[in-house]
């Protein structure tokens, strides 16, 4: 039971009690999850100090759906911030142990290169290299050329738009 303030001195903060009940226990909600209370006070419960700032009138029922932003307390954000930076620093570090498992399992294999331990020479390796190199700049020419022709076709329709106008026939 709430008895300072006492829910007599309240009621004329809302519309009712049930308004009244609500605002306290969204406000002791806001508390709870780390929002800055109004005022200094002694009050160790969440749901007395919500009614003594709607009392006090710091904390006042607005009619409508309204979305209020209530600061968070500066330890929960730094909490937070610590969580991300911790799972930021453990994805970095199986990200490192992945690639230096990766430089180990390279290092104990035989001297051979790549190519040659799948039966491919030195020759035809650069043979390889070579066509897909070729094959990659005529594939970026032919890109090149369609996009120039798209402006060309553009361009074309835009001097044939200024040309000839469409009218229009006012009845």
């Amino acid at each position: 039971m709430l008895t300072h303030p006492s829910t007599e001195s309240l009621l004329p903060m809302a519309e009712n009690r049930y308004v009244l009940s609500m605002l306290a226990a969204r406000r002791a909600r806001q508390l709870t999850s780390g929002a800055c209370p109004t005022f200094e006070t002694e009050t160790p419960n969440q749901v007395t100090l919500a009614c003594e700032e709607i009392g006090a009138g710091s904390v006042v029922y607005r009619y409508g759906k309204l979305d209020v932003v209530i600061p968070e307390h500066p330890r929960i954000i730094a909490a937070r911030e610590a969580a991300l930076r911790e799972a930021r620093a453990k994805e970095e570090e199986e990200r490192l142990e992945e690639q230096s498992r990766i430089m180990r399992q390279i290092d104990r294999q035989p001297g051979e290169d790549v190519f040659e331990q799948v039966g491919i020479s030195a020759e035809d390796a650069s043979l390889i290299a070579e066509r897909l190199i070729s094959h990659v700049a005529q594939l970026e020419r032919q890109e090149l050329e369609a996009s120039k022709e798209s402006e060309s076709d553009q361009a074309s329709l835009e001097e044939a738009d200024q040309a000839d106008p469409e009218t229009v026939d006012e009845d």
